[in-house]
């Protein structure tokens, strides 16, 4: 196999036969896998936040104090974990049910992918030339000033032999790789990302525009008004099926992503549903610090005063777009304490009671 890093030659002719790909862990296929997995991760990382809370751990960036939620929610904290395990078993069976006695994911061997992409970077540097001619600019004069760059002067050379040579430049076949390796799982993940984001966006956000769908469905939800880690997707079946599982199901089909690039997505997104509830706001936060959407942008829209802002779950884009972001900041820092002396004076009232209980 000729050497890539060669100026004027490439592999030769790979195979492109197709074959079906192993799985990760023997005996348990990458589609049941990826079923199973974003649960994994869901236990895993509520573990984490339950031993910090248990522990008293980063108490400096908790959002609320420790046993608001005993005054505020309108839900055990029992009855939210046995809400959350039928919903793992909904979002379990039906990932089942559409994965069963499915085929293993059949890729390409090799390079042969690449070698496709490098004929269409060939044709596509063969247009240039003819583009720039067209508009009037003297093709040889740029070829002869533009020695010292070797891409530039690959894509204005317009020669026969380059077109019909049965092997690649290392131009050629590393810009085909890094289209490849790179550039396509880039636009898959963005495309995977708008779709979740619009789908959450604009369903969650007629779960409050609708009165009867918020009171039957999405209130259930907001019993939590000061959320934790394992209650994150503590929801209405309803909610389950339509908003959340039917949401990953568009995006894997829209975007086209692999079975294991499926299941890295797919555990992302139920860190970031962690993280959203965890009433925490770590300054290291990375999914805040992309955008701004993390546990405080979330844990706002779940006070009683935010209900109608901030419905985005992953990014900030459409409550930026369509004027649904909370942007009063010294705003919300003046609810958030006076929620919490509230239930700070209610608890003591209740304290005070049950140590000198009037007398009937």
């Amino acid at each position: 196999m000729a050497n890539i890093t060669d100026t004027s030659s490439s592999p030769s002719v790979p195979s492109c036969n197709i074959y079906p790909r192993s799985s990760m862990i023997h005996g348990v296929s990458d589609h049941t896998l990826g079923v199973i997995l974003p649960t994994l991760v869901y236990i895993a990382g509520s573990l984490v936040f339950y031993a910090f809370n248990k522990f008293e751990l980063f108490s400096n960036y908790r959002i609320h104090p420790p046993k608001e939620e005993l005054h505020r929610n309108r839900v055990s904290r029992l009855g939210c974990l046995l809400n959350v395990m039928r919903y793992h078993v909904i979002q379990i069976s039906i990932g089942l049910l559409l994965t069963y006695n499915k085929e293993a994911e059949f890729v390409k061997m090799g390079d042969c992918e690449i070698y496709q992409w490098a004929r269409r970077v060939r044709k596509s540097f063969m247009v240039i030339p003819w583009a720039l001619t067209l508009l009037g600019l003297d093709i040889q004069g740029l070829i002869s000033t533009s020695r010292e760059a070797p891409l530039l002067s690959h894509i204005l050379a317009t020669s026969h032999d380059i077109l019909s040579s049965p092997t690649f430049t290392a131009i050629e076949w590393n810009f085909a790789r890094v289209i490849v390796s790179f550039i396509i799982p880039a636009i898959q993940f963005t495309v995977y990302l708008a779709v979740v984001d619009t789908w959450v966006y604009f369903l969650h956000r007629l779960c409050h525009i609708n009165k009867t769908l918020y009171r039957v469905v999405h209130a259930q939800h907001h019993q939590l008004y000061v959320p934790y880690a394992y209650g994150a997707v503590y929801a209405h079946w309803t909610e389950t099926i339509f908003l959340d599982v039917l949401s990953f199901i568009l995006a894997n089909t829209i975007s086209g992503i692999s079975v294991r690039q499926g299941m890295i997505l797919s555990s992302l997104a139920t860190l970031k549903t962690i993280s959203d509830h965890c009433n925490f706001v770590f300054p290291w936060d990375p999914f805040g610090y992309i955008n701004g959407n993390n546990a405080r942008f979330h844990d706002l829209h779940h006070q009683s005063w935010g209900l109608k802002h901030n419905f985005s779950t992953y990014t900030v884009f459409w409550d930026r777009l369509l004027g649904t972001e909370w942007t009063d900041v010294q705003g919300a820092d003046m609810r958030y304490v006076r929620t919490h002396e509230l239930v700070k004076a209610r608890r003591k009232i209740n304290e005070i009671n049950v140590a000198h209980p009037k007398a009937e």
